[in-house]
């Protein structure tokens, strides 16, 4: 991270610090904000779990994910599409919580271009016969036998396109927070109809 970034003197430094760590969490796997924690609200109350960032679009203010259509979120997200997002940078002890409302892609353009840009491993994870979360027996992939103990061909893949979703995150609200020994810092940045609003708080 470069000295402007690590800073964090301004709202627009600490602004312009998030819109890159975002960037980077889509282009890098092994960046720590590849992997945030996606939260919905489910039957009996908050829901979390870990996603890949596979999108971030800062013009859109969007992030997005990937899911097999058959999961808890999707059902979760259709009832209610108010979600959170929490990423977090061990080395930079930098945390963000992001906040907005969701919409779900799978027959449409969206899911066809995101479809298109997975790679043949990730694709397997949409080629289980069973929903994930279906009790079985003994460990288990999931995987079909024609998948097991060989390398899939991309056509065989596509077995798993109609089990692809992509999610898609308008988020309106960051709440940004960096730990540092001389003193944590914190900023809040929202976005209504008159635009953005950001204010330094209390951490």
């Amino acid at each position: 991270m470069g000295k402007k970034e690590a800073n964090w003197d301004t709202l627009d430094d600490v602004l312009e610090g998030i819109w890159k760590m975002l960037d980077r969490g889509v282009s890098d796997y092994q960046d720590p904000f590849h992997w945030p924690v996606l939260g919905t609200t489910g039957a009996k109350g908050p829901e979390l779990r870990c996603v890949i960032l596979r999108g971030f679009s800062r013009p859109d203010r969007r992030l997005v994910c990937h899911t097999d259509a058959r999961a808890g979120k999707i059902q979760e997200i259709a009832r209610l599409s108010n979600v959170s997002w929490l990423f977090y940078h061990p080395k930079k002890k930098v945390q963000l919580r992001l906040a907005g409302h969701a919409t779900l892609h799978t027959d449409d353009d969206f899911a066809d271009r995101q479809w298109a840009g997975t790679r043949l491993p990730s694709r397997l994870l949409y080629c289980t016969t069973e929903p994930p979360g279906t009790p079985i027996d003994s460990p288990s992939s999931g995987w079909p036998d024609f998948l097991l103990h060989k390398a899939p061909t991309l056509f065989e893949t596509e077995k798993g396109r109609p089990h692809f979703a992509a999610i898609a995150c308008r988020f309106d609200v960051i709440d940004w927070l960096v730990l540092k020994l001389s003193g944590n810092r914190r900023a809040r940045f929202e976005w209504d109809e008159t635009g953005l609003n950001a204010n330094w708080l209390i951490p």
